[in-house]
């Protein structure tokens, strides 16, 4: 599988909610970034603190999905548009990943944390 088709599988997983599946595509040395400090997601994880930051998503939005609408591969990277939806939200994201031996070895998300927050469980 090239890049993209390594990412395509990891939202497929995702969206299928088959996180064995999904945490199984995760390099070893995976890093996910998320910007900002406010956001519950903020912050630089590895593969455990990212799992339960996975694990916050149904207390926080409610029918969360996220949909590939176009990718640009070089190489090993990919960057995702997505669109992305959930109980009072509609909008897009933007997503970088690196692929490394057949897995996601980084992502950082460039998502819309307003329209987040605004949809988010109070």
């Amino acid at each position: 599988m090239d890049s993209k088709e390594i990412v395509q599988k990891v939202y497929d997983l995702f969206g299928k909610g088959d996180m064995e599946g999904f945490m199984n595509m995760l390099h070893d040395d995976f890093v996910f970034i998320y910007p900002g400090d406010k956001h519950p997601f903020s912050g630089t994880h590895n593969i455990e603190s990212f799992q339960g930051t996975l694990t916050k998503i149904p207390e926080l939005w409610s029918n969360l999905q996220v949909t590939v609408e176009s990718m640009i591969s070089e190489g090993d990277k990919v960057f995702v548009n997505t669109k992305a939806t959930a109980d009072g939200m509609d909008t897009i994201f933007g997503h970088y990943m690196e692929v490394k031996d057949g897995k996601m070895s980084k992502f950082i998300a460039y998502d819309d944390t307003l329209s987040m927050f605004n949809a988010m469980k109070k």
